[in-house]
């Protein structure tokens, strides 16, 4: 007996060590493949046990199978949904490109057999060949296949519609974005405009949240493509943004809003709201944080202040905000040539990056910051020395500009138009005003909606109730499903 146990033990040690091995020796098409498997697993399960979980998992793990597709793996995958002879799998498999089959090793074909294979593709749901289009529309976008990602698009926006259960509601607006995207990749974001408004008002009877955040966003960014301001602004302030959007559709309903706030001339809330935005974005989308920070920083110097040198510094952001840090320096010190030299230079950068128009109402901060400099200095000044040093075009440019600022409240001073010089006030104890009451109040607000905001993001495991209650092993395998699914990570930044 003891001889058969070690024997047993021994022979179930080799076995695992050889899964191990074939494990490690796996190649990246099996793996890619093996994912996009796994993915139709999880959206069969879903659809079988009516549980919105497993719907919520295959999701967040589109991006990491969207990383991994290769032609290789997702032409043979296409057979989990589609039968033999289907016209769309036809037409997939050409778009995608016709190649080699894939050869899969002994133990990926152990995983599932081919008669299971087969069933799947069989009994295939709507759901399945959606999140299967939805892989190729990747694959073609990611290709710079536009065109073909746009028509592909348009046919599993068409199936959504006909199809649409509330179990497959994040599939939908999954749906919704790539067709939104790749709609603008070709120069037809325009006319899918109406299609938007119409998906949202249904979404929207339909109490669908994720859908309502995905058609929110792509109908903002839609407006502020084609720099319909006023319409964007109209569409924010009539709709209300979900509350339990994913922090990736929040940070980008939020760098929207900012956006649509610094064009309207309203600062305060712009910058609170990118500030925001920074802080839910997933620290991988280094995309979406660079164009954040970038307006961050040009929205933070039209309210009159200078960034801190921090933000220059991130390893991530050091390259891309090299343009904005010289134009940070101009606006510091008042130079207006340096300013006008660095907006020249770097005139295609700013451009490109929707900013241009923002940065050259920062012409009249520089302008205050020097005469605010210059009054410090001075005790009193000519108007013809301010024009010299702000190189303005004569005497009268320079008192109109100097009795704007002492209007503002940017200096104290007054200008003695006779004479033809400023002569500063005595500097007074600015605890003597409001303004310290001032800081400390918007440190306060800070503070408290960084509160409530972590209140809102707080998660519990779902139905922690039930291991007191169910003590059976398939209650302890649900408890420590749920468990790993709380602790799970999004991984959203595959959408930015």
């Amino acid at each position: 007996k003891m001889s058969t146990e070690k024997g047993g033990k021994k022979v179930g040690g080799k076995g695992k060590g050889e899964g191990e091995n074939t494990e490690a020796t796996k190649t990246p098409e099996q793996l890619s493949y093996e994912a996009i498997r796994d993915g139709v697993g999880m959206i069969k399960r879903s659809i079988s046990s009516g549980e919105v979980r497993f719907m919520h998992r295959a999701m967040r793990n589109f991006g990491r199978v969207r990383r991994g597709l290769m032609n290789t793996t997702l032409s043979p995958a296409l057979s989990l949904g589609f039968k033999d002879g289907d016209d769309r799998l036809a037409w997939l498999k050409g778009a995608i490109g016709e190649v080699a089959p894939m050869q899969l090793d002994d133990s990926a074909a152990d995983a599932k057999p081919a008669d299971e294979e087969a069933k799947l593709a069989g009994d295939a749901e709507p759901e399945v060949q959606i999140y299967l289009q939805l892989l190729v529309t990747a694959f073609l976008i990611d290709g710079k296949r536009n065109a073909e990602a746009a028509e592909c698009s348009e046919v599993v926006v068409e199936q959504v519609s006909r199809t649409r259960r509330r179990i497959s509601n994040e599939l939908a607006a999954k749906a919704f974005f790539f067709y939104s995207w790749a709609n603008e990749l070709v120069g037809k974001s325009a006319a899918i405009r109406p299609e938007l408004f119409a998906a949202l008002r249904t979404t929207t009877l339909r109490s669908d949240d994720a859908g309502q955040t995905a058609l929110l966003n792509q109908l903002l960014r839609n407006f502020l493509e084609h720099n319909l301001i006023d319409q964007a602004q109209k569409l924010a302030s009539k709709t209300a943004f979900p509350e339990s959007a994913s922090n990736s559709e929040a940070a980008r309903y939020l760098f929207y809003l900012g956006r649509i706030e610094a064009i309207q001339l309203e600062y305060s809330s712009a910058y609170a709201n990118l500030e925001l935005a920074i802080r839910k974005a997933p620290k991988g989308a280094v995309g979406f944080l660079q164009a954040a920070n970038k307006l961050a920083v040009i929205v933070k110097m039209l309210l009159g202040e200078i960034p801190d040198r921090e933000t220059f510094n991130a390893p991530t952001l050091q390259r891309s905000l090299k343009p904005y840090l010289a134009l940070t320096q101009a606006v510091r010190v008042g130079d207006l040539a340096r300013f006008s030299a660095v907006v020249k230079e770097f005139r295609p950068t700013f451009e490109a990056d929707k900013n241009y128009t923002l940065i050259l109402r920062l012409r009249h901060n520089v302008i205050k910051t020097g005469v605010r400099m210059i009054s410090l200095s001075y005790s009193r000044i000519s108007l013809s020395d301010v024009a010299q040093k702000l190189q303005l075009d004569g005497r009268e440019e320079a008192e109109y500009i100097v009795a704007k600022c002492i209007r503002d409240g940017v200096i104290d001073a007054g200008i003695v138009h006779e004479e033809g010089y400023v002569r500063s006030n005595e500097v007074l104890d600015i605890y003597g005003t409001s303004e310290p009451q001032g800081a400390f109040h918007s440190r306060i607000q800070f503070c408290l909606n960084l509160y409530n905001d972590s209140v809102r993001a707080m998660r519990y495991a779902p139905n922690a109730y039930r291991k007191y209650l169910d003590k059976s092993d398939d209650g302890r395998e649900r408890a420590q499903t749920e468990a790993d699914i709380a602790e799970m990570e999004e991984e959203e930044e595959g959408d930015f």
